[in-house]
């Protein structure tokens, strides 16, 4: 599987995933500058899906306009509908681009796992920095939005975010895999599971560090 990261030219500095098997891609959490994302997918490519970890204007400004292109599903799980519908209104008390607000296609509120093409995705129900924020795992590699970053996690200060509830959706789900496992965030560099068990200060300081 062939990943590309591309950063957001805004102020969020949000991560944006394309995974590429076979000349099948799938977009996930696709923020500003459509037509750079869009520059990532060979034109002889297929893009299946485009997927939200979340529905922050970050992480899905792009998502209309490329499941039109693409004449494909966007997923995200119902539980985020209220900040989806406040789409239109986010972006312009950001100043953001409104490119337009995305319609469920596929709804993960109840799924564990979803299959798209080559591409078996597992799904993480991770709330805490929204009430719908999920995790993705595919090949053994973690896309974790805004659950866990490098050294520290999301934030919980915005409507639905819960600190207690995100903690516990690092420690009790996020913690549980293999710590060779491969972090990709929705801000910020690469990490892994073991490597936030031992250094990341937000979990460490504000519950502890036994995650048996």
């Amino acid at each position: 599987m062939r990943i590309i990261r591309h950063v957001s030219e805004s102020v969020f500095q949000e991560n944006t995933y394309i995974l590429e098997k076979k000349n099948q891609v799938i977009i996930i959490d696709p923020g500003d500058v459509l037509e750079s994302i869009i520059s990532h997918i060979s034109f002889d490519s297929k893009v299946l899906a485009v997927l939200a970890t979340h529905a922050h204007l970050d992480h899905i400004t792009s998502a209309k306009e490329l499941c039109k292109k693409y004449n494909c599903p966007f997923i995200l799980s119902s539980a985020d509908k209220a900040v989806l519908d406040a789409h239109e209104q986010s972006c312009e008390y950001f100043r953001q681009p409104y490119l337009g607000t995305p319609i469920i296609n596929i709804d993960i509120l109840s799924k564990n796992d979803i299959s798209l093409g080559d591409f078996t995705v597992q799904i993480l129900h991770t709330p805490g920095h929204t009430l719908g924020g999920v995790c993705y795992l595919i090949d053994n590699i973690l896309f974790s939005g805004d659950t866990l970053f490098h050294r520290s996690i999301g934030r919980t200060d915005l409507p639905g975010g819960d600190q207690s509830q995100l903690l516990n959706s690092i420690k009790k789900i996020l913690f549980k895999l293999p710590d060779e496992t491969k972090v990709y965030p929705g801000h910020m560099d690469a990490t892994s599971i073991g490597e936030e068990k031992k250094f990341n200060p937000y979990v460490n300081l504000l519950e502890g560090s036994s995650y048996g």
